[in-house]
């Protein structure tokens, strides 16, 4: 019976690790966790103050002192990463003179508000975002994620010929990003590499593929 029981224990531990290995990190899982209407995303300092219009005279709509361990702010954040202190928020416009973002500083009830850029790299888009931590970290492929668009092309285009899809990848390099496409290495679970082309984003703004910034993202 002893024995039984340390089976289980054991059993449910190996379970819950991969789990908790980023429970302090927020990040999108799945493809509905990203609004289509993004741009891409804002790197927020150790206090931010957000307005209701891109203007230092607008009403303040928030102010707040940020802690990246702060659970209760997780419904603020797109990305964390707790133990780098560093967050960012979803970007949905730009201001005319490019120097304020319109952020979502309430995911679920998408509350939006304009934030003042302190510095130019504060803003990221989408490309340059994946450009960066893409190539760090490998990719990943999001929940729910449609099986005609996990399909490897020979060129970034639809018509392209099928190489050969992602199935249970144990790493996603990526190489570049052209427009809606990225060119990717995969390299599956029988240690067979396929290179070339993948859908990362439709023309709606949907949003297939992500850093990988937890060791559980497949």
């Amino acid at each position: 019976m002893r024995k039984l029981l340390k089976f289980f224990m054991i059993l449910i531990i190996s379970i819950l690790l991969p789990i908790s290995a980023c429970f302090a990190d927020v990040i999108p899982l799945n493809t509905d966790d990203i609004p289509t209407d993004t741009i891409g995303v804002y790197q927020t300092d150790k206090s931010i103050t957000i307005y209701e219009k891109p203007d230092f005279k607008s009403t303040i709509i928030l102010e707040r002192t940020l802690d990246y361990k702060d659970v209760p702010t997780d419904s603020m954040f797109a990305i964390m990463v707790s133990s780098k202190y560093l967050g960012y928020l979803y970007v949905t416009n730009t201001s005319d003179d490019e120097c304020w973002v319109e952020v979502i500083y309430d995911k679920a009830n998408n509350l939006k508000g304009w934030v003042y850029k302190s510095d130019d790299f504060q803003f990221m888009p989408w490309i340059n975002f994946i450009n960066l931590y893409g190539r760090k970290y490998g990719m990943c492929v999001l929940r729910n994620t449609s099986p005609e668009i996990i399909g490897i092309h020979s060129q970034p285009d639809e018509s392209g010929q099928i190489l050969g899809k992602i199935s249970r990848p144990k790493l996603i390099r990526l190489t570049s990003v052209e427009g809606n496409w990225m060119l990717v290495s995969v390299l599956d679970f029988s240690s067979e590499t396929t290179t070339g082309y993948i859908k990362w984003r439709n023309e709606k703004g949907k949003i297939f593929l992500f850093p990988k910034f937890c060791k559980n993202m497949i």
